[in-house]
C-alpha cells in the first residue's frame, strides 16, 4: 500500500520518525527577492530539543496565504513533500503553518529567554497602540499586525456597534484603529474614527457621521449598502469610463464642487435647477441676442431719421442712441460664451 511515508524521505532535521507537528522558534526570516524560492522561508531553533543549537530552514506551507513570522516568534512545523524527487520518491522538507498566538494578540507573538528584548525585525517596530478585535459569536476575523482587519460577522442587537436583526450578515474591511489606553483591550471597528474602512451590509444601520450636510441622514438607512469612508477618497479610472448609475437620486455634498473636463460636460434631464428654490427660466442666449440685434438695427434706422429732422429736442438723443446701439450690435458676438450652451 502506498502511503505518504513511503513516498517521502524525511529530512535530517525532522524531530521524530513520525510526521507529527512540532514547534520551532524563528531566528531569521528570508526577504531576499533575488532568490524567489527562498522568500518567506525562515530559520528556526527546534523547541522539541532545548539543547539543540542547530538552525534549520522551514518554508511557508500555503501558496495562497502569506503570514510571515517575525524573529523570536514560535511557529508550528510539519514535514511535507518538496519539489525534489529521487527515483520517483519525493524528498521532504519542513514547512511552517502559522505562528503561535502566545500573547493572544495580533501584533506579534515573540518571546525571549536569554535576551533583554525580542528580535522581531529591524524594519518592524513594536507598538503599544495596536488592539485586538473583539469577536462576536460566529465571527471569522483576519487581523494584521498594525491595526488592519477583515471581519465577517452578523448583527446582534445590543452588542454589535452596527444595528440590525439577529443573524443579518455584514463584512467589514478596516485599516487603522482607534487609540486606547490599553493595547490589550479588545475593540470593535469605529466607522467614524478608523483611518479607512469599507462596510458591506445587508440590513444594518451604521452610525456614520457624513462629511457634509445631506438631504437625508446616512445613519437611518437599513437596506443593503456599501460604505467606504476615509480621510480622502480617490476614484481613478486609468483606461476607460468612470460610471455612476442609480435608479434614484445622485447626491453630492461639499463645501466646494469642482468638475473639470478636457472636452465637454453634458447635463441631460427633464429639468435642470440651479439653486434649491429655482423658479426662473433660463434664456437661450443666441436666440435672444439675434432678436435683440434685429430690434436694435430697426431702432438705429429710426433714430437716424429722427436725428436728421432737425427737431432740437430729438436730434441729440436720437444720434447718441443710434451710436450706442451700433456699438452694441457690433459687440453682441463677444457676449456669447464659448463654453456654456443650452438645449432648445
Amino acid at each position: 500500500m502506498t502511503t505518504f511515508h513511503s513516498l517521502v524521505r524525511r529530512p535530517k532535521n525532522s524531530p521524530a520518525k513520525s510526521n507529527k507537528p512540532f514547534f520551532g522558534k524563528v531566528t531569521r526570516v528570508i526577504y531576499d527577492k533575488t532568490n524567489p524560492n527562498e522568500v518567506g522561508s525562515v530559520y528556526y531553533r527546534n523547541l522539541t530539543d532545548p539543547d539543540s543549537r542547530e538552525r534549520n530552514q522551514a518554508y511557508p506551507l500555503y501558496a495562497f496565504l502569506k503570514n510571515v513570522p517575525l524573529v523570536d516568534e514560535v511557529v508550528l512545523l510539519i514535514t511535507a513533500p518538496s519539489s525534489d524527487t529521487d527515483k520517483g520518491i519525493h524528498k521532504s522538507r519542513i514547512y511552517y503553518i502559522s505562528t503561535v498566538s502566545i500573547w493572544n494578540h495580533p501584533h506579534h507573538g515573540a518571546t525571549t529567554e536569554d535576551k533583554d528584548t525580542v528580535g522581531l525585525d529591524r524594519d518592524f517596530t513594536e507598538r503599544a497602540d495596536v488592539n485586538p478585535m473583539l469577536p462576536f459569536p460566529g465571527d471569522t476575523i483576519l487581523e494584521g499586525r498594525l491595526g488592519q482587519s477583515i471581519r465577517f460577522s452578523q448583527s446582534i442587537p445590543g452588542k454589535t456597534p452596527w444595528i440590525g436583526p439577529l443573524g443579518a450578515p455584514i463584512a467589514i474591511f478596516s485599516n487603522g484603529q482607534i487609540t486606547t489606553a490599553n493595547g490589550f483591550e479588545c475593540i470593535t471597528e469605529d466607522i467614524n474614527k478608523d483611518h479607512t474602512s469599507l462596510y458591506l451590509t445587508s440590513t444594518q444601520k451604521l452610525p456614520i457621521i457624513p462629511g457634509n450636510k445631506l438631504t437625508q441622514p446616512l445613519s437611518e438607512y437599513d437596506k443593503s449598502q456599501a460604505i467606504l469612508t476615509s480621510g480622502r477618497l480617490v476614484l481613478n479610472a486609468r483606461d476607460n469610463n468612470l460610471i455612476l448609475s442609480t435608479p434614484s437620486a445622485l447626491e453630492a455634498s461639499a463645501r466646494t464642487v469642482i468638475i473639470k473636463s478636457e472636452s465637454d460636460i453634458t447635463q441631460q434631464a427633464q429639468r435642470i435647477n440651479l439653486g434649491a428654490a429655482a423658479n426662473e427660466r433660463g434664456i437661450l442666449g443666441d436666440t435672444m441676442l439675434r432678436e435683440l440685434s434685429a430690434t436694435l438695427t430697426e431702432l438705429v434706422k429710426l433714430t437716424t431719421v429722427l436725428g436728421t429732422l432737425g427737431i432740437a429736442p430729438l436730434s441729440a438723443p436720437a444720434t447718441a442712441f443710434a451710436t450706442r446701439a451700433r456699438k452694441f450690435i457690433i459687440d453682441i458676438e463677444t457676449m456669447k460664451s464659448d463654453k456654456v450652451f443650452l438645449e432648445k
